[in-house]
């Protein structure tokens, strides 16, 4: 996987994380409400992959646990943005050296 596939792959993983942490403080006041947790792994080409995972058992949302995860996410989406910049500016670069 080469580093634009990196990237993406950190995006997207980005977005599961935001998207899990909204789900389970939407559904704070829920009864008997099972948050869901990101399983994030790192691929064997490289990159990341993000796995939703259901609570077995009914436990409370944890609002400061969602708090962190909701910093960490655009940060994460945001740095694998930036790669994706560069990596993008580097292809172009290598391309114009090749033409």
């Amino acid at each position: 996987m080469g580093t634009l596939g990196i990237a993406l792959s950190g995006i997207q993983s980005a977005q599961t994380r935001i998207g899990v942490s909204a789900h389970n403080v939407a559904n704070y006041l829920t009864e008997d409400f099972r948050p869901q947790r990101v399983i994030q792994t790192a691929t064997p080409s490289g990159g990341s992959r993000a796995q939703v995972q259901q609570s077995r058992d009914p436990q409370p949302v944890r609002l400061k646990r969602e708090i962190v995860n909701q910093i960490i996410a655009p940060t994460a989406y945001t740095a694998s943005a930036q790669v994706f910049a560069v990596g993008a500016k580097l292809e172009g670069t290598l391309l114009d050296i090749f033409a």
